[in-house]
């Protein structure tokens, strides 16, 4: 029932983009009756390419590209495609999935123009911003908690053993082969005299 309405949710918001770029229908068009699956769990949306380069619900069938997406970074890809396509795993069909991270990686998403449409303009305007405004905060929170627990691990609880402290320990048992192994070279010498 979640994956049905976000496949329906999906393939409206982007036929509504799309409808707006003809460029990125053109690039799909080639591509017409092939599957993507994007995979943010525990989400799926699986959606079909069709005839005119717009998206249909999908067919049963294997999909040509699987896409795997952070549920994380689901609110940042509202906002961000670009920034949030960074982030992600793919498999299967590398034309299709090439041509179709262009296409979202490019598209012009327009979250305040669709949101006006049921709370207006003004409110609209406000509500992306402090959407855009949070996603931010809650990345940089979530980057600041993992320098502090790698800190906390490596320095402060010692559970394991930091960058800096394993190569000079590398450096010092590469010293001490170097050193025994001047030793051997030394006591065979005197071996043989």
């Amino acid at each position: 029932m979640i994956d049905q309405l976000a496949n329906s949710a999906a393939i409206a918001a982007l036929n509504r983009t799309l409808a707006r770029e003809q460029w990125a229908r053109d690039k799909l068009v080639p591509f017409a009756g092939r599957i993507a699956r994007f995979d943010a769990v525990p989400f799926a949306v699986t959606l079909q390419v069709a005839d005119d380069g717009t998206f249909t619900a999908a067919d049963k069938g294997e999909p040509a590209v699987t896409i795997g997406v952070a549920l994380s970074s689901l609110p940042l890809a509202m906002l961000d495609p670009p920034a949030a396509m960074k982030d992600v795993r793919l498999s299967g069909d590398a034309e299709f999935a090439q041509a179709l991270a262009f296409v979202l990686q490019n598209l012009r998403l327009e979250p305040e123009e669709e949101l006006s449409r049921f709370i207006g303009d003004a409110a609209a305007q406000r509500l992306v911003g402090f959407m855009r405004a949070s996603a931010s905060q809650w990345k940089q929170i979530a980057e600041n908690m993992l320098d502090n627990t790698a800190h906390y691990v490596v320095t402060e609880n010692p559970m394991v053993v930091g960058r800096n402290d394993l190569e000079n320990f590398s450096q010092d048992v590469n010293r001490l082969r170097d050193a025994v192994a001047r030793i051997e070279k030394r006591i065979d010498l005197l071996g043989r005299s």
